[in-house]
């Protein structure tokens, strides 16, 4: 759609743990609709009498420029308890310029939760290019919430081309280091041939539980020029911001990560709320100071912070939480956060969101709109959350937004138009809304939002009945 392509073509490659080839289909995509690749449709059902690991690779050509080469795709883990989601991350590079241009700079990968409770394995996973690991040593660097590292060695003897890896890296004993409560991990690496970000998470044993993310750079220890963002005018700018669905009604909660990935900086942390009409409801100042490098992950419910503060919302509203990052002109260009939506009920799964802090780019200014995308799952709660906020400081403009919604069946849609005001915000429940609902006729579908304000962005999730929460942010 953004690039008005009549065709492209996917090669779908669908790959044992080991790395040889199981399934192969061309799909020509020459209509605007939501496609979807069923794993079980497409493969053997005797596959499945035990739990299948392997890699689906998904290689897009197209006569024109795509302009931006990473075609998004949503990897969607189901259960009967639970529906998780995460964008693809990792890749097999395209070619030897590819290569260059990405591999400049080998640094570690971090920024994601592990979770305490005994029953949940974290991991982290790759599929190998097309070179084979002779041998490896990837070192890892366990973080409690107290700041305790606990250092281990993963060994790799021998990776195939293709192969799929998933590496879980604690067992029962180690997982007492963590206390009872959260924490992250740094992983060391050399390894080549593809893009090295992991899909990352955790899963229960019975493989019925997961929360899925990816991992992020690990700035921590760069010093070069690049590490760091000057804003061009602090009058006009906040030094960088973030904004994102405040869940607090009945015991949802809304967590704030900050994982320890990131170069020693002088940081305050302001927090606002705002409901969906784009009114301040609410102000926290410097609800947390930075004045080192930290070396374990903080965590932040905004719910009981609001509460400590007297802040008092209306059960009958919807709110956006904006965080905004004060540097003294100055902070990391890598500034990487996890967004953690709760709303516990058989389980207490969170989403672990993967994102990053908007820096301040004066070139957003002169653009027109955006056009953003994100997945509407349709198991059992799809929530839509739109957001208007900027880290300009005054003077961001009212949003206007043409919705379209895509179903799996057809090239038609459903349109919506819809204005956000500046720091105001849009809650869209599959749920509520019975004309989508029909339209989706109890599958998957896709929607897309375009804006004459560049500055809309939002987030998807899928609360399940069991209350675990799968999410991420939009395309």
């Amino acid at each position: 759609i953004k690039k008005n392509i009549k065709e492209v073509t996917i090669l779908i490659t669908i790959r044992s743990e080991s790395g040889s080839i199981l399934k192969r289909e061309i799909k020509t995509i020459d209509r605007v609709q939501a496609y979807k690749i069923s794993l079980k449709k497409m493969l053997n059902k005797k596959i499945f009498k035990n739990l299948f690991m392997g890699s689906i690779e998904l290689e897009v050509f197209s006569l024109q420029d795509m302009v931006y080469p990473y075609p998004a795709f949503v990897i969607n883990f189901e259960t009967k308890d639970a529906s998780s989601m995460v964008h693809t991350c990792g890749r097999i590079y395209n070619d030897l310029e590819d290569y260059k241009s990405n591999s400049k700079i080998k640094i570690p990968e971090s920024g994601f939760d592990i979770i305490p409770e005994r029953e949940f394995m974290p991991f982290f996973s790759f599929v190998n290019g097309a070179y084979p690991i002779k041998s490896q040593n990837i070192k890892l660097q366990l973080l409690n919430f107290e700041g305790e590292k606990l250092n281990k060695k993963i060994h790799l003897k021998k990776v195939l081309p293709y192969e799929t890896k998933f590496i879980f890296f604690l067992n029962s004993n180690e997982k007492k280091f963590f206390k009872g409560k959260k924490g992250t991990v740094i992983i060391n690496h050399d390894l080549k041939g593809f893009f090295p970000r992991f899909l990352s998470g955790n899963i229960n044993k019975s493989k019925s539980k997961t929360s899925l993310t990816h991992t992020y750079y690990d700035t921590s220890k760069l010093k070069n020029k690049f590490s760091f963002w000057k804003n061009p005018n602090t009058k006009q700018f906040y030094d960088s911001s973030v904004s994102f669905p405040l869940f607090y009604k009945n015991n949802s909660y809304t967590e704030f990560a900050i994982y320890p990935n990131f170069p020693k900086s002088n940081l305050s942390f302001d927090l606002e709320i705002y409901d969906a009409d784009g009114k301040l409801n609410g102000i926290v100042k410097s609800f947390y100071k930075l004045t080192k490098r930290i070396d374990y992950p903080l965590y932040f419910n905004f719910k009981n912070i609001l509460e400590e503060n007297n802040k008092k919302l209306n059960n009958n509203k919807n709110y956006f939480a904006k965080v905004i990052v004060n540097g003294e002109g100055i902070t990391p260009a890598r500034l990487k956060f996890g967004l953690n939506i709760g709303c516990p009920k058989k389980y207490n799964v969170s989403s672990n969101v993967c994102f990053n802090a908007h820096v301040p780019n004066a070139s957003t200014l002169k653009k027109v709109g955006t056009f953003k995308w994100a997945p509407i799952i349709n198991k059992t709660n799809s929530i839509l959350t739109l957001s208007n906020t900027s880290f300009l400081k005054k003077n961001n403009k009212k949003a206007n937004i043409t919705l379209k919604f895509w179903n799996e069946i057809n090239d038609k849609f459903i349109k919506r138009t819809i204005s956000i005001n500046d720091n105001g915000s849009f809650w869209f429940y599959l749920n509520k809304d019975s004309e989508v609902t029909k339209f989706l006729n109890n599958k998957t579908g896709w929607v897309t939002i375009q804006s004459d304000n560049p500055f809309v962005n939002g987030w998807y999730l899928e609360v399940s009945n069991s209350g675990i929460v799968g999410a991420d942010h939009l395309f």
